[in-house]
């Protein structure tokens, strides 16, 4: 098990509202999910983290970054768990406080060059690369091999935007959402593997089997002039 937020602790911590947040933002760190008065809906969204956890086995000699690590929800199990724990969002507000709340200890960095090349065992990015371009994934997934250990790993999380999943997206309310998403899971699967990884693992959601609305996924950084 990890270290969950009630609805309480997150509707506390995002009740206050910094004027440049708006509806949208929050929406793309999928806090009304979190929120969601459906708790199948909120067990969705909590597992995929369960399932980035599995896939990570992190130890406490870890040093690790969340990138879009949103209003930081996973922030108390990665302080937990890892040694080292950075983090980047485009609004770290909510993330920064809660943070400070719990005397957590992140490290929050305005821009990935803050970070030392080869110093990171693992990044994650937990339903972020859907949001982003593909001209500027590109150039984050290079950034992520050069900040990572030879040894290191990526763990992603994303959509499928499946039939499945957009009925979903209806039944849970969020019909008139979801419009920045700019790519599911399957695709960024193909980009990431030609960005210098390799699939490891994945772990699909809710079940194993069809139809799947999530995916979660573990690349480990291919050797330099390797194949493999």
């Amino acid at each position: 098990m990890i270290r969950k937020l009630s609805v309480q602790e997150l509707s506390e911590l995002t009740s206050q509202d910094p004027s440049h947040i708006s509806q949208c933002n929050k929406d793309e760190m999928a806090i009304p999910s979190y929120l969601h008065k459906n708790p199948l809906i909120r067990w969705l969204m909590w597992r995929r983290y369960e399932y980035v956890a599995s896939l990570a086995q992190f130890t406490n000699d870890m040093t690790v970054l969340e990138f879009g690590c949103g209003s930081g929800v996973f922030l108390p199990e990665l302080a937990s768990a890892c040694g080292k724990v950075y983090a980047i969002d485009i609004f770290p507000e909510y993330a920064k406080a809660l943070s400070a709340k719990l005397s957590l200890g992140t490290q929050f960095v305005d821009d990935l060059s803050e970070i030392s090349a080869g110093s990171l065992d693992i990044v994650i990015a937990a339903d972020v690369l859907e949001h982003i371009k593909d001209n500027e994934l590109v150039e984050y997934l290079g950034t992520f091999s050069l900040k990572l250990k030879d040894a290191g790993r990526l763990i992603v999380s994303g959509p499928t935007e499946s039939i499945a999943y957009r009925v979903g997206r209806v039944a849970a309310g969020f019909g008139d959402k979801g419009d920045y998403h700019v790519s599911n899971i399957n695709k960024l699967i193909r980009r990431i593997e030609d960005g210098g990884f390799h699939l490891a693992r994945q772990k699909t959601l809710p079940f194993r089997f069809p139809p799947f609305l999530f995916k979660v996924c573990e690349f480990k950084k291919r050797p330099a002039g390797g194949s493999s």
